[in-house]
């Protein structure tokens, strides 16, 4: 219908004089005025659609791709948090777990143990557990390392001793192990290499030290960290486990710190 009418209006016109113009819009005035009208209507709800596309034109950035990773995880949560967060009780919310421990001349370590408490610098989570209520979904993992500058005591696990590293890339005997990580006793992630950890992007080192010496560029990204291609769900008060096991004895006085990124449910 629109489709007859915005023909007929514009061909109004196109060929005849002004007086043959006047004289047909004067003989068909109802429909000249109808279709003038639907042509109108046509190019409002055009102009309106244009607009509608440019409004929900979001960039990516606005949201953050963890939180739509813990969105997409929503059937997997309990009726009660998932009733929580329709009436806003509970939120979604940035989250990081970091926990630091020796590897001093060993060839493995548990990085979450139940003995684990809260320590600032030194761990941020008790007993490797989420807090009651809690939910995470893990996006990424880093690991790094680094060499205690106190002499004494070696590789000794306190706030004094951690504060004086300098944290960098895992060395070459850490970087030839693999991980596994578990939550609940589930594996999430099975003997993993500890090379997806060195993926960053350096200029040519002129740092002698043993792990350092005459490196060269590769990779790109932020130093030792790892974007999970699944992202995982760790329950409340599932016990978290990441258990790395290298070749060679690590060299002395040094440490690991592992840091796990994701999204949180937590109460308001």
């Amino acid at each position: 219908m629109y489709g007859e009418d915005i023909e007929f209006v514009n061909g109004l016109g196109a060929t005849e004089s002004d007086e043959e113009f006047l004289g047909k819009i004067r003989r068909n005035t109802k429909k000249a005025r109808t279709a003038m009208r639907n042509t109108a209507k046509a190019a409002k709800a055009k102009a309106g659609r244009k607009s509608t596309k440019v409004s929900v034109n979001v960039p990516a950035t606005a949201a953050s791709a963890s939180g739509k990773e813990m969105a997409a995880m929503a059937s997997m949560l309990t009726p009660e948090l998932q009733e929580g967060l329709k009436k806003g009780s509970i939120r979604m919310a940035d989250a990081t777990i970091y926990v630091v421990k020796p590897i001093n001349a060993v060839k493995n370590v548990r990085m979450f143990e139940d003995s684990d408490d809260k320590l600032i610098g030194v761990c941020n989570i008790s007993k490797a557990k989420l807090e009651k209520n809690e939910v995470m979904c893990l996006s990424a993992i880093q690991v790094l390392y680094g060499v205690s500058q106190l002499s004494t005591p070696a590789a000794t696990l306190s706030q004094e001793n951690v504060a004086t590293i300098d944290w960098g890339e895992i060395p070459t005997a850490v970087q030839s192990g693999e991980f596994t990580f578990r939550a609940g006793g589930n594996t999430k992630l099975d003997r993993v290499s500890m090379q997806v950890f060195k993926n960053h992007k350096v200029d040519a080192v002129n740092d002698t030290t043993n792990h350092y010496a005459s490196a060269t560029s590769y990779g790109q990204g932020e130093m030792g960290f790892y974007k999970l291609a699944n992202p995982q769900l760790i329950k409340t008060q599932e016990a978290i486990d990441m258990f790395v096991e290298w070749a060679a004895n690590a060299p002395a006085n040094s440490f690991l710190k592992v840091i796990l990124y994701g999204t949180k449910l937590m109460s308001r």
